[in-house]
């Protein structure tokens, strides 16, 4: 054993990448015949635990735990999934109230739009920097400065006057803080769960659905008894005391599975498997975007309901968010996860332009709210799982970079473009009512049904065929 070895490190430094070498365009290898989850080239050399007499080879995949602290990782994370895409959620709540009070001078529905969908850009954008500041502080000193956005974001929010103030602070600076939050916990999944990795990030995830639940029906409640500025500062002292524990009790292996954080790979743009991945989850992004903010308007402007049946729905998409998460995730495990994954969206198309197109009522809605909470949102649960199927474990945080920079455009987009049909439907095909959402609707059931089949492209990439019922 060399002396190297025996160097003493500290547990910020194994959290850190040690593998600085950037794979060429070229080193792509050749699909897998036999299903095998990750990376294609298998090591053959025993690993131990990290600390042991003989410490695991760089690179190793083998000795994934799946399990054992790692069920900690996944507690974390739902907390902080609580009081971040939870809080983030509960936009829908500030927005309807800066609305229907005139808040913010010259707030229209279409500016309040692009707000939410800036804060989930900027959060995708920070991608790449977050990768690189971890690489070089440590993923856990990297997400205290996203929670210290994420706090100071909502806080300032509530003591903004204009709608350029609001603009930076619930748009840019929340963003970041989500970005900076959430990025490098994405991949920590992957070192500790390998067989079951698809139902620990479901359960991990499941952590915003609950969130939401609880923080829409808190946040409208506190508007109500107290305002609108104490409402986003006590959501933003909630993530505070949330996240910072959570933070320090997160535990990567780095070291151990040789996992690579170069932040910015270009060369992911075209790999041939893992360019139907983000090819699915752009249009996959914009179908949920659009159905996240347009649920609770088409069921009030729409269908004349109330304003308390729209935020009903919005809390209900939430528990579907919940529920299913944790579900998807064991039959992505089980069944394929890139099969599984079409499936899902499968049904969230269909469900958008079978059941939400037609409907006339509010037990119809709370159907649908339902049914694409328990599909729609899958995305954040299945990409780190769809990822390690088609990159490897080791290259996942460098993979995962890339794709979250693409979906910059899509999640900033979606929403708008719902609201433009909308008022291409009012104003130049003369509809009203539930008829002038059909575009909208329809769109959003399209994109879901088209990213299915995109994905089928990664699949027949992996398998090597294009068989369909092989198990992929």
């Amino acid at each position: 054993m060399s002396s190297s070895t025996l160097r003493p490190e500290s547990e910020e430094n194994k959290d850190r990448s040690t593998d600085m070498e950037r794979g060429s365009a070229s080193d792509y290898p050749p699909p897998s015949r036999s299903g095998n989850e990750g990376s294609r080239e298998k090591t053959t050399q025993p690993q131990g635990e990290e600390g042991s007499a003989q410490p695991p080879k760089d690179g190793d995949e083998d000795d994934i735990p799946d399990g054992g602290y790692g069920w900690v990782i996944v507690g974390c994370l739902i907390a902080m999934n609580a009081v971040t895409w939870g809080i983030n959620t509960t936009y829908g709540v500030f927005s309807s109230y800066y609305l229907s009070n005139n808040y913010f001078e010259g707030g229209s529905t279409l500016k309040y739009a692009w707000v939410g969908g800036l804060s989930v850009a900027t959060c995708l954008l920070c991608g790449p920097l977050a990768n690189a500041i971890s690489r070089w502080l440590g993923f856990r000193t990297t997400m205290m400065f996203g929670t210290a956005f994420v706090v100071l974001g909502q806080c300032m929010a509530g003591l903004c006057r204009t709608y350029g103030e609001f603009l930076f602070c619930q748009g840019i600076l929340f963003g970041t803080g989500l970005g900076f939050t959430l990025v490098p916990s994405q991949p920590l999944l992957a070192h500790w769960f390998k067989r079951r990795l698809a139902l620990a990030q479901g359960i991990a995830t499941s952590g915003s659905g609950l969130g939401g639940l609880i923080l829409s029906n808190t946040t409208r409640l506190i508007i109500d008894r107290i305002n609108v500025k104490w409402a986003l500062i006590i959501n933003g002292i909630i993530s505070l005391v949330c996240l910072v524990p959570a933070i320090i009790l997160l535990k990567g292996r780095h070291k151990a599975i040789g996992a690579r954080q170069a932040p910015l790979e270009l060369k992911w743009l075209w790999h041939p498997g893992f360019l139907w991945v983000w090819l699915w989850a752009a249009f996959t992004m914009m179908a949920y975007f659009i159905a996240l903010y347009s649920l609770a308007s088409f069921a009030t402007s729409g269908l004349n309901l109330s304003q308390t049946q729209g935020a009903a729905l919005q809390s209900i998409l939430s528990a579907g968010q919940m529920i299913g998460r944790p579900i998807w995730g064991y039959f992505l495990d089980t069944g394929g996860r890139i099969n599984l994954t079409m499936i899902c969206y499968i049904i969230c198309g269909i469900s958008s332009l079978a059941i939400w197109l037609p409907a006339k009522s509010f037990g119809v809605l709370i159907f649908f709210a339902l049914v694409q909470g328990m599909t729609g949102g899958t995305i954040w649960s299945a990409a780190t799982p769809v990822v390690a199927k088609v990159v490897g474990v080791k290259d996942l945080a460098s993979a995962l970079s890339i794709f979250w920079l693409i979906l910059v455009i899509p999640a900033l987009v979606g929403q708008p473009i719902a609201i433009a049909l909308l008022d291409y439907s009012v104003s130049h095909l003369g509809r009203s009512g539930a008829e002038a959402y059909y575009i909208s609707i329809g769109f959003c059931g399209g994109m879901a049904l088209f990213a299915a089949g995109l994905l089928y492209g990664a699949k027949r990439w992996l398998q090597g065929s294009w068989k369909v019922l092989q198990r992929t």
